[in-house]
Parts: structure tokens; sequence; C-alpha cells
């Protein structure tokens, strides 16, 4: 071992060196930092009545079929939205993904009922199931399976979409999509 006294390097090197394994065998050659505090501990906490590792209890059925409460921004004179989809989500599909309708949408409310018609040959009427929200479930207007569409109007100019198909020549086969929308002008 080697004696820094014996050397001429002094105890400002030798500090310097020490510095230096100290902050991870690393050397700076700035201003070593303050020193933090160290922290009070934390209050303890008053156990829970219900244990850390207990799952949060399931939906009833009829929580899950409720309908959402908060503001309706379904529009209210018929109106011009454009669309996108997402990405085709399959289940039990042994073909490949599908890509349907999107782009610009015509929306015409009529009370409990709002038309919504894309570029398909036929719209689909959907029905009110709660505020800003519609849903159709039926044949396609290709008459190719059968579609499930649910439509919420989550803002003034905003809307999601979530699509489920299943086609006719394939029963065990789902395709989801999932849409988002944005108001683009009201149509006389």
């Amino acid at each position: 071992m080697t004696d820094f006294r014996a050397s001429g390097l002094g105890r400002a090197a030798l500090s310097l060196l020490l510095a230096g394994v100290f902050a991870g065998c690393t050397v700076t050659t700035g201003a070593v930092p303050p020193a933090t505090p160290p922290t009070e501990k934390p209050p303890p906490v008053a156990p829970s009545a219900v244990p850390p590792t207990a799952l949060p209890p399931r939906p009833t059925v009829a929580a899950a079929t409720a309908t959402p409460s908060g503001p309706d921004y379904s529009p209210k004179v018929q109106s011009v939205w454009d669309t996108k989809v997402g990405a085709d989500q399959m289940r039990g599909c042994s073909g490949g993904s599908l890509l349907p309708a999107y782009g610009l949408v015509q929306v015409t409310p009529d009370g409990e009922t709002l038309t919504w018609k894309n570029t398909e040959p036929k719209p689909y009427v959907m029905k009110k199931i709660g505020p800003g929200q519609w849903r159709y479930e039926g044949p396609t207007s290709l008459d190719d399976g059968t579609v499930k569409m649910v439509v919420t109007f989550t803002g003034e100019k905003t809307l999601t979409m979530s699509r489920s198909f299943i086609p006719k020549g394939e029963p065990g086969c789902t395709h989801m999509h999932e849409y988002t929308g944005e108001y683009k002008w009201d149509r006389p």
C-alpha cells in the first residue's frame, strides 16, 4: 500500500481520492453537494378493515347494465363528424383483419333515435341508452353479418365508438374496433 504522506500527495489528494470512492468511483472537481437532512418517519397508519391483498368486489349485473349519468353531449341538430378507427382486435378469427367504414359520418338526432350515416349503403338507426350514449345492434347494412355499435358523445365536439362485428361466414369470429370522432359542421 502506498503511504500518501511519504509520496508528497498529502491530505488534499487523499481526501479527493476518498470522495471519489464514496461517490461511486468517480472523482468530481466541483463542490460536494450538501447532505440531505434525514426525513422524519411517516406516522403509523391504522390498519384498514380490508386487507391490502383483497380484490375489489365484482360488479353486479345491475351495475354492469346501468346507464351513465352526467351531461348529455348528443348533437341537437344534424351534423357531420370525422371519425378515425383503431386497429382490429380479433377473437376466434381464422382470416385477416378488417377495416370498417370510417371518415365523415352524418349524424341525425330525432328524439330517442340517432341516425348514423357513414359510407355504407344504408344508415344505422341507434337507440338512446343513456345521456350522450346510443346503440345499434343488428345486421350490417351490407348484410354480411351482425354488428353492435355504441357511440358516446364525450364532449360537444368529441365522440368515441366501440364496434364489434361477427361475420356470417365465420360465426365464432369477432372483429372489434374503437373509434374516435371530432365534430366538423352542422348540416342544414
